[in-house]
């Protein structure tokens, strides 16, 4: 099997081989354009400054809202759920 494989591999290889002829070089050519030159500097006029309709200063943002440590921390571990709601009737079977 593998007789017959290489034969045919190189059978193919002579037969690829026969009918390539050599390509000539052909002369190196520059198809490279120069772009045409033009320094043409175009003048934008500015832009307008914008006019101050509004001549009352911007309102100051309001102070967070003072919390005390424990209800932060309250507010914290509900957010997390970390703390547990009972029922009245719960309270007393869990201490059973």
């Amino acid at each position: 099997m593998r007789k017959i494989a290489l034969v045919a591999l190189a059978g193919a290889l002579a037969l690829a081989a026969c009918g390539k002829k050599e390509e000539e070089a052909a002369p190196a050519t520059n198809n490279l354009v120069e772009p045409p030159v033009e320094n043409v500097v175009v003048e934008e006029p500015d832009a307008p400054a914008p006019e101050a309709t509004n001549n009352v200063a911007a309102p100051e943002p309001a102070a967070p809202p003072v919390i005390s440590e424990d209800q932060q921390i309250q507010d914290d571990a509900a957010a997390t759920g970390m703390t547990s709601r009972l029922e009245a009737g719960e309270a007393a079977n869990s201490t059973e």
